[in-house]
């Protein structure tokens, strides 16, 4: 049986219009289709937070804590930039007042759980494939 996660949204404290950075960007939407799921879970360790991404946007809860989102990147928008390298306007919405603490760090320490789960991805990769060979006899 698959174990589905639930979160609480309360209301929004604030909202205002952010920009993600391409690499971030680029790096988990490849993450997430890689993935071929519905949601992608990414733990920020130094933080102690879990992101939930799906195909709309991505929130962020105190993994410790309660299953409330605190805040979320919300409608990207990357069919605006005119290359792949230019940043992607998202709109924040912050739902508990510690998110404004949060926020303050959150793109830098997302980013370094982007680039973990990217090398454990790596280190994966090809797990459960072996070449047998038949060494010759040692006389």
């Amino acid at each position: 049986m698959e174990t589905i996660e639930s979160f609480e949204r309360g209301p929004v404290v604030r909202r205002e219009p952010r920009l993600l950075g391409a690499g971030i960007y680029n790096k988990v939407r490849l993450l997430f289709v890689h993935a071929n799921r519905d949601c992608l879970f990414i733990p920020i360790r130094r933080i102690q937070y879990l992101a939930v991404m799906d195909d709309e946007e991505i929130i962020f809860v105190d993994n410790l804590g309660e299953r409330r989102i605190e805040l979320a990147w919300r409608h990207f928008r990357p069919q605006v930039r005119d290359a792949l390298t230019d940043p992607v306007p998202y709109t924040l919405e912050i739902y508990r007042p510690r998110g404004f603490r949060t926020i303050r760090h959150l793109q830098g320490d997302f980013s370094e759980a982007i680039y973990q789960l990217q090398q454990r991805k790596k280190r994966t990769q090809g797990a459960g494939k072996a070449d047998v060979r038949t060494l010759p006899p040692r006389y």
